[in-house]
């Protein structure tokens, strides 16, 4: 197998590499209220959690996870990508190594699959099949998968190839190309993708849900990934247009977020209680807590703070003098 694989630096190539650093540029530069921030990369990471299972089969709706409580499979393997993908914004790599990539595994099917094969490489034999159950594809033997697997590591952490997008996409099919799992190998190839697009400065912020596109364009996805062993050029302009597309999505959402006002993402009730402080220019606790009756104090006391924390007001005075104004 050859690492990396032959490809043309076609001229739409060089455009769709042009566009992400464009919107990167955008992205990085521009300052948002954190809360706000917060929320949006928190929904980005639940939408490419869920999208990436949904590749696999996942029957699971955005909806269903945001907002049903129940407990189920499908929902544990959202979840456990979920979990996948804050290990990896919490992490400064330098260097990718074979224990990130069996942590990776272990998070991803934790719960899922036993555990003797949770961040264990495969001793057979596997394939992939197509929906009529049909192999359409045979991966290396099994007594190549860890030599090919520390190749691609070797790639991953060298300077072979500077162009950050090209080199997540190209460790990302040449890992499903390895297949060095009996199971769980295309979750942990897209986390694979995010992680060297997050650790060379191309994680946007934890904005992009590509895995969203994938799906939307999952028989593009899969075609792309069958048909490129020999050249990958077809490949890699595919991937590179669900980068652009989700990157371009993430940079109208920040110019959008940045003409918004902290406050405009208050919870009611805090909203509510900003709104008496305005009006009353200062303000003391139990004025709050006389609008509030049906509030405990220790609830109220906790807003008044959330709302300190966004920088919407401040305290003035000590113990019972204790005084709330606008910023």
């Amino acid at each position: 197998m050859l690492i990396p694989p032959k490809y043309i630096l076609t001229p739409k190539i060089s455009q769709l590499l042009s566009s992400i650093e464009s919107s990167k540029e955008v992205i990085n530069s521009i300052t948002i209220p954190p809360e706000i921030e917060a929320n949006i990369r928190r929904r980005s990471t639940i939408k490419s959690s869920l999208f990436s299972a949904r590749i696999e089969g996942n029957t699971l709706t955005l909806d269903e996870v945001l907002n049903n409580p129940s407990k189920s499979q499908k929902k544990q393997e959202v979840f456990n990508i979920l979990k996948a993908i804050n290990w990896i914004f919490e992490r400064r790599f330098r260097d990718l190594s074979l224990k990130d990539i069996f942590e990776l595994h272990r998070i991803v099917l934790s719960g899922l699959s036993p555990e003797e094969n949770l961040g264990s490489l495969r001793t057979q034999q596997g394939a992939i099949f197509n929906s009529a159950g049909i192999a359409i594809y045979l991966p290396p033997p099994n007594r190549q998968v860890l030599p090919l697997t520390k190749r691609l590591i070797r790639f991953a952490n060298s300077t072979k190839e500077q162009l950050v997008p090209l080199k997540a996409c190209i460790v990302h099919f040449t890992f499903e190309k390895i297949h060095p799992f009996l199971d769980g190998n295309g979750r942990v190839g897209r986390l694979l993708l995010q992680l060297i697009l997050h650790r060379d400065g191309y994680g946007m912020k934890g904005l992009l849900p590509i895995e969203e596109y994938l799906d939307n364009h999952r028989s593009e996805y899969y075609r792309s990934l069958e048909n490129s062993e020999r050249d990958l050029t077809d490949y890699l302009e595919f991937m590179l247009e669900a980068i652009t597309k989700t990157a371009k999505d993430a940079k109208e959402q920040v110019l959008e977020k940045e003409k918004v006002k902290p406050e405009d993402f208050l919870l009611p009730r805090r909203a509510e209680i900003l709104n008496i402080i305005k009006d009353q220019k200062l303000v003391n606790f139990d004025t709050i807590r006389r609008r509030f009756m049906s509030v405990n104090e220790r609830t109220l006391r906790y807003d008044l703070k959330k709302l300190q924390d966004a920088g919407l007001i401040r305290k003035r005075g000590t113990t019972k003098g204790v005084y709330y104004e606008v910023i």
